[in-house]
């Protein structure tokens, strides 16, 4: 961002964003709203293995975030938080454009981990795998989930993440990326 750019946006004091724990919070309800999706990974992969069951509820819940921002202008989470995510320019809705990209880091550690997914499944002795100890096991002695980039990748949205801590906005990286503000949505005054 230029320093032409910084001097455009509003006062740091002005805007209602919201910070680091609310969104934390909302994250966390997100999490229990997309549990049955999860549960659904898991069971693809260890209970009944069927990759294309894994594969279709992965793309489920890999687009929840994406369109609920982009069409709603927030999560399940950030709804019940009173959050929502606008244009820091105007304030309004978010384009899909600008929730895609505010997706980014979600997204290359969703595919990082979709890609160590697809070559567990194509292991040899996978379909040995009956238990969740075992799957555990499993990934433990896998040589992927120790290398260096599939770590970077997985980590991208805590980079992101840790990023609000620096900017006087409560930006994250994600946020910056897109030209994009989470705020506090107050209730209008009743006169």
């Amino acid at each position: 961002m230029t320093s032409q750019a910084i001097q455009d946006l509003p006062d740091p004091t002005t805007v209602p964003t919201a910070g680091f724990l609310p969104r934390l919070a909302a994250a966390i309800v997100d999490f229990f709203v997309l549990s049955p999706l999860l549960y659904g990974i898991y069971y693809f992969m260890v209970e009944r293995p069927l990759l294309l069951g894994m594969v279709g509820l992965w793309a489920l819940q890999f687009i929840y975030k994406p369109l609920t921002e982009a069409y709603f202008g927030c999560t399940v989470g950030k709804a019940l938080l009173r959050l929502r995510v606008v244009n820091q320019g105007t304030n309004r809705n978010i384009s899909l454009n600008q929730s895609l990209m505010r997706y980014l880091p979600w997204a290359v550690s969703g595919f990082v981990t979709l890609f160590v997914y697809i070559r567990v499944f194509q292991s040899p002795g996978f379909s040995d795998v009956e238990d969740v100890w075992q799957y555990s096991d499993f990934l433990n002695d896998f040589p992927l989930t120790e290398n260096f980039l599939v770590s970077l990748g997985n980590n991208l949205p805590t980079f992101s993440a840790v990023w609000m801590f620096m900017d006087p906005w409560n930006r994250a990286l994600h946020d910056r990326w897109a030209q994009t503000f989470v705020i506090v949505a107050v209730p209008p005054k009743e006169e």
